[in-house]
């Protein structure tokens, strides 16, 4: 199998550092590309040229990191990235909406300042940070949540590449108003599987 990636991409990382936590690194070929390229020998494969995409051995393929991860998941019983039950079932949705919120909306914010100057819309930029300042505050508030603890999961995961933006956009100073997120952050930086994941040449 062959994971289709970019350096920058947080949903990249993300399924990355799935595929990681569940052993499957040996069986998983990196494949570091750019995307937008008019050759592109990715679009031969996934005609709509989205990564990350994961191009498995008859020569099909999937795109979508939610169902990469999903798949990983599959392949490494016993599954532990799905949707709990019970009393967690709700909560658990909760802040995985939550995460993919500041994570999507980040990622607008890191496209958009990274288009030429005079291509940039003021307004994006100003509504993006606001909104991911806004929502660091919000996880501040409920990182000591069961769900952002124990074995790793989607929220964590999302929440994580979410904030780990800040690489890519020097205005996102979330760190500073928020030592609880802060020491969470800091802690799963460092698991073996989340330092593996950094893309070639990281800090």
């Amino acid at each position: 199998m062959k994971l289709y990636v970019t350096p920058t991409s947080p949903y990249g990382r993300l399924a990355i550092i799935a595929m990681h936590d569940k052993g499957l690194s040996e069986r998983i070929k990196l494949v570091w590309t750019q995307t937008r390229q008019l050759d592109d020998p990715l679009l031969s494969v996934n005609p709509s040229g989205r990564l990350p995409f994961l191009l498995l051995g008859d020569g099909t393929g999937m795109e979508d990191t939610d169902l990469i991860v999903d798949y990983f998941d599959a392949l490494a019983p016993p599954r532990t990235y799905g949707i709990p039950n019970g009393e967690e079932h709700w909560p658990f949705r909760r802040f995985e909406a939550t995460a993919r919120s500041l994570l999507d909306g980040g990622s607008v914010w890191a496209r958009e300042i990274k288009r030429p100057s005079g291509e940039q819309s003021p307004g994006i930029i100003d509504h993006e940070r606001r909104r991911a300042l806004r929502l660091a505050g919000y996880f501040e508030t409920v990182i000591g949540e069961g769900v952002f603890n124990g074995d790793l999961n989607k929220p964590q995961l999302l929440l994580y590449c979410a904030l780990d933006l800040e690489r890519r956009i020097p205005d996102f100073g979330w760190r500073a108003g928020c030592p609880n997120l802060l020491k969470w952050f800091e802690r799963l930086g460092n698991l073996p599987v989340i330092r593996a994941s950094l893309p070639p040449g990281s800090a």
